[in-house]
């Protein structure tokens, strides 16, 4: 085919467009290729940074929730042995025949299931043991020294309660001789030993030890408690297997080693001991003596050089590895331990290395990959943050911001357990509320309790008062602890009648509502109590015991609705800024003496917060005697032995009555009708004896401290009708 010019220039104008078309479209790709492989490239340097930096993170929670499993663990023994040191101190006694402390022991074990043995011994060689057995009961060993005779007993007990005793001359214990005692007694303070076997489960632990002294600084014994590491280990067992499951560290080592390089917990918990030949029994096993840790004995050797917490990546055998390591601090934790974590690289960063790589051949790809990838990141971000807020969620809550702010700046400050303080503490109570309670469905009880717990605690906040515990109705409040001030009682006094004022919005919410009135008692002491941590180790209690917590139950039993009495310790203490309306004498339960208890109207000085001044209430004169039907709940009386009253004097909060029997100021009644003119009234009314008028005739004035609406009814009608 012959082509003309036209046609020859026409071709090579196609030929040409095509060829410049495709030099376009080549040029264009490779320049799209080229553009992104290199934002590939810097989309996988900033990725592969983030990512590493976000397993830094985990690295850093992992850790973290190491070490914290590890202290709670270990810590109660802490708490346990130096509380037990403490409340022992005084009258140690004889060890073979002390009950008082044989069940301080064996409650001590029973609560605490961690512990495997608690022991104390004293300086002429007597011993007293409880140990846990495999079956889960606890056995008791005594050794009883005089001179060079020796007696070893033990007191089994089976499933059943049933007791059995043995004696073991064989036995040549001598607790004297023991690290655990020879430690503590030449540290003169808490003491733990090295790791070893325990000869009783072939398993690897600690004792902590503690000595006890008498006032004039004599030491009286030894206490110790064994605590076996094998949970430890189990421990580290379960969080490997976590990460397992995240794809996290398929390969990765975790363990805890002490300053001899001996393994204090492993996620095999077989592997902390291993059979000595030559000593034919079991001995703490070396870290350097891990059939599958190469690369642990070389991260290991680096770690040396730098005693502070740190990560580095190690190379061994052409494979990567990232290394992290934290010791435990001197003020955290009395022993020089060190959590290890060692995770290959790839374990970590390996998916994105692979994507890498295919992004490299297929520049599509590379950029499907990175969606999916970033697609990843974001889940793990998430999850990562949700584990980071789970993990703060954890840590115990203190109910004042100021205690929160102490203990985060201070922690070592923070002396939680065994400690045995002057504080004030509140106790406050609904009055009659248990008569509410019955008649008002479950629901409205809740509400009505939380519409009440809601203002109070606003109110125990603003004066730093610590919340130990509500009680259903009732409020346990401490002032000094853990944080101890020098205006401890004043604020626990200007917080009562602060409460005692803000029942008029507790009561406003109520009728909102449609629930009842309520008024509330409240009741404060100062005085010794102990402090500390109750619980486990994995949930504590800040709790506080001691006999003035019970008589400050005591006298908040005396008040009626309104009144607040203190004790006169805590008189005392308020240093004259109190305005006192009321005393009384009384002899409270577990008090040898009588005490005079105060009613406080209110607190001047830097709180200046008081009631108004409470006379007695004005009383309706009735046109009929008004006869009510009575039983005497508390006093000389108590019994369910009916009796009559006439009224005269009559009130919806007070009445004065003229009783066929002598009561005393405080008893409480249970008025079950009311009779007037004929007429027969059911009541469901309950009073306190406020007031003896006299003895001859016996009249008093009685407070009304629970007053159902249908009872309520009643007496208006009454009032109505027959007031003058």
């Amino acid at each position: 085919m012959i082509l003309s010019k036209k046609n020859k220039s026409d071709v090579s104008a196609i030929t040409g467009g095509e060829n410049r078309s495709f030099e376009i479209i080549f040029f264009s790709l490779s320049a799209l290729v080229v553009a992104v492989m290199l934002v590939s490239g810097y989309s996988y340097v900033n990725n592969k940074n983030a990512i590493e930096s976000l397993s830094g993170e985990v690295i850093d929670e992992i850790n973290q929730l190491v070490f914290q499993e590890s202290k709670n663990y270990l810590m109660t023994a802490v708490d346990m042995t130096e509380l037990s040191s403490r409340i022992s101190g005084e009258g140690l006694g004889a060890l073979d025949n002390n009950p008082r402390l044989d069940s301080l022991m064996m409650n001590v074990l029973t609560l605490h299931g961690q512990l495997l043995n608690f022991e104390i011994g004293d300086e002429d060689g007597n011993f007293l043991m409880q140990k846990r057995e495999q079956n889960g009961t606890i056995s008791t060993k005594i050794i009883r020294r005089n001179g060079d005779n020796v007696s070893v007993k033990w007191r089994h007990r089976d499933t059943n309660g049933a007791i059995s005793e043995i004696e073991d001359p064989k036995d040549k214990y001598d607790p004297r001789t023991r690290p655990w005692y020879q430690g503590a007694k030449e540290a003169g303070e808490l003491f733990w030993t090295d790791v070893y076997i325990f000869a009783t489960d072939k398993s690897p632990g600690l004792t902590a030890s503690s000595p006890v002294y008498s006032k004039e600084k004599k030491l009286l014994g030894i206490f110790g408690l064994d605590i076996p590491l094998r949970n430890i280990s189990e421990f580290l067992k379960r969080l490997k297997d976590d990460l397992k499951e995240k794809s996290i560290g398929e390969s990765s080592i975790i363990f805890i080693v002490n300053d001899k390089a001996e393994i204090i917990a492993y996620p095999d918990p077989e592997v902390p001991m291993i059979m000595d030949e030559e000593l034919k029994k079991l001995v703490p096993r070396s870290i350097y003596k891990l059939d599958n840790a190469n690369h642990v004995i070389e991260s290991y050797k680096e770690h040396l050089k730098n005693k502070e917490k740190r990560k580095f990546n190690i190379d061994v055998d052409g494979v990567k590895y990232i290394a992290s390591y934290r010791r435990f601090k001197k003020e955290e934790f009395n022993k020089d331990w060190t959590i290890g974590l060692v995770v290959p690289e790839d374990d970590l960063i390996g998916p994105i290395k692979k994507t890498n790589n295919l992004l490299i051949a297929i520049s599509i790809a590379i950029l499907l990959g990175a969606m999916v990838l970033g697609a990843i990141l974001l889940q793990i971000k998430k999850s990562l943050d949700m584990k980071s807020r789970f993990i703060k969620e954890t840590f115990g809550k203190y109910l004042s911001d100021e205690i929160v702010s102490t203990i985060l700046e201070s922690p070592a400050g923070m002396q939680l357990g065994g400690d045995k303080r002057v504080a004030t503490i509140m106790m406050t109570d609904l009055r009659g509320f248990t008569s509410i309670g019955e008649r008002l469905p479950a629901e409205s009880v809740v509400n009505m309790i939380n519409i009440y717990l809601d203002v109070m605690t606003e109110i125990i906040m603003k004066y730093n008062g610590t919340i130990d515990e509500f009680i259903g109705d009732a409020i346990l409040v401490i002032f000094g602890a853990p944080v101890q001030r020098p205006d401890d009682a004043q604020r626990a006094v200007a917080c009562a009648i602060e409460m005692q004022i803000a029942m008029a919005e507790v009561n406003r919410r109520n009728l909102e509502a449609g629930y009842p009135e309520v008024s509330m008692g409240i009741g404060i002491n100062t005085g010794d109590i102990v402090v500390g941590n109750i619980g486990s180790s994995r949930r504590m209690k800040y709790g506080v015991v001691g006999k003035n917590v019970n008589l400050t139950s005591r006298i908040e039993s005396y008040t009626t609705g309104g009144q607040t009495y203190i004790s006169p310790a805590t008189v005392e203490a308020c240093s004259g800024l109190l305005r006192i309306d009321d005393e009384m004498s009384v002899k409270p339960k577990g008090v040898n003496n009588e005490i005079t208890i105060s009613l406080v109207g209110g607190i001047g000085g830097p709180f200046n917060v008081f009631l108004p001044e409470k006379k007695d209430l004005p009383l309706t004169a009735l046109k009929e005697t008004l006869e009510m039907e009575y039983t005497v709940l508390a006093g000389k009386h108590a019994s369910d032995d009916l009796y009559i009253g006439k009224i005269n004097d009559f009130g919806m909060e007070e009445s004065i009555v003229n009783a066929d029997i002598d009561v005393e100021k405080l008893d409480n009644l249970k008025i079950t009708s009311l009779r007037i003119k004929g007429r027969y009234y059911k009541t469901d009314l309950y009073a306190k004896v406020i007031k003896v008028i006299g003895k001859s005739p016996n009249q008093f004035r009685m407070n009304f401290t629970s007053v159902p609406p249908e009872s309520a009814e009643i007496m208006k009608s009454i009032l109505s009708e027959f007031g003058k």
